[in-house]
């Protein structure tokens, strides 16, 4: 199980950034005048939708398999996911020549089953889902793992990973400076916690003290908003339904949240009502594809506009793996 390790600081974190430029892209930060007119202030809004495989996922998967041993990577890895880990991880070990097999819940998007094949990746559906599907599916790549002997690796609770994910808020932090920007509110799409941990080590109290980061997670699936309150790891009831397939575990990673815990981190929940919503408007007015799990952010300023009054906000959309007929129908709505 990961715990915390020392975090490290923000010169090692940009060097870890830089280890991936040559694989990974420079998304766009791109400045919404129409939100930014909702709550009086600026609002930025991170395209990681446009990032390789189509979601953020890519950067601590390439990354973590760089860091493999050569028995390591010899054997091949495995993992459980969602989708876009998948896909991530799936692209990675296709580009560095390392076998690649994941478990992945049957009820996952069918495009993110079929993108992650269509790298070379072995993927086996898990259709048990208790006492939740992501759980089921972990435990399956893990008895995979013991019986073939493949690398098991988390998608999200693993220290290796979450500083892989950092390259996001240094990437956002090194364009914010270009533009002269301070950013008061940084909006992370959070399930397991991997992109909210890592961007809480570059936006913290001692290298950016005016930005609050919050983990935003949909209503039923908010097991970090609910740890973060309670001060310890608590699980989320999942019961209501959610369109955020990726976006669905219970309970933050163990690593995730003793970063978090170190942090001035703060959550936010959202109603599912606001979601399509927030994938029209960014359909309309920034011309970006999303899927819900990566809209979630644009979603948290559209019910709680509020909270983000005169000041400057940054929206991470992590994700735009959505099934184009069901893309088409909520756009159409």
């Amino acid at each position: 199980m990961s715990t915390l390790q020392t975090i490290p600081d923000l010169k090692t974190l940009k060097d870890i950034y830089q280890s991936q430029q040559a694989y990974t892209r420079v998304t766009p930060l791109i400045p919404c005048e129409e939100l930014g007119a909702i709550v009086q202030g600026n609002v930025f809004v991170k395209a990681e939708s446009l990032q390789k495989t189509g979601a953020f996922k890519f950067r601590g998967a390439i990354y973590r398999l760089l860091q493999l041993s050569e028995q390591e990577k010899s054997r091949g890895v495995i993992a459980y996911s969602s989708g876009n880990f998948a896909r991530g991880l799936a692209t990675a070990g296709e580009i560095l020549g390392i076998d690649v097999h994941l478990v992945m819940p049957a009820d996952a998007p069918s495009n993110k089953i079929e993108n992650a094949r269509a790298h070379g990746a072995e993927v086996r559906l898990c259709y048990e889902s208790e006492p939740s599907r992501e759980e089921a599916a972990a435990a399956q790549a893990a008895q995979l793992s013991q019986q073939h002997g493949y690398s098991l690796l988390h998608p999200f609770d693993d220290n290796t990973l979450i500083q892989g994910q950092s390259a996001v808020a240094v990437e956002i932090s090194e364009q914010l400076e270009q533009l002269g920007e301070t950013c008061h509110f940084l909006l992370c799409p959070t399930g397991g916690g991997s992109l909210v941990a890592g961007s809480s080590m570059v936006f913290n109290t001692d290298y950016s003290p005016n930005t609050q980061v919050l983990a935003i997670e949909p209503k039923g699936y908010n097991g970090m908003n609910l740890s973060i309150q309670e001060g310890h790891s608590a699980r989320a009831n999942g019961k209501h339904s959610s369109s955020c397939d990726a976006l669905q575990a219970l309970s933050p990673g163990h690593a995730n949240f003793a970063i978090i815990k170190h942090s001035e981190v703060s959550g936010l929940t959202v109603d599912e009502a606001f979601i399509n919503r927030s994938i029209r408007f960014a359909a309309h007015s920034l011309k970006l594809i999303l899927e819900p799990s990566g809209a979630i952010g644009l979603a948290a300023l559209l019910q709680h506009p509020e909270r983000f009054r005169g000041k400057t906000t940054v929206i991470i959309a992590s994700g735009g793996n959505i099934d184009i007929e069901n893309y088409a129908h909520i756009v159409n709505q």
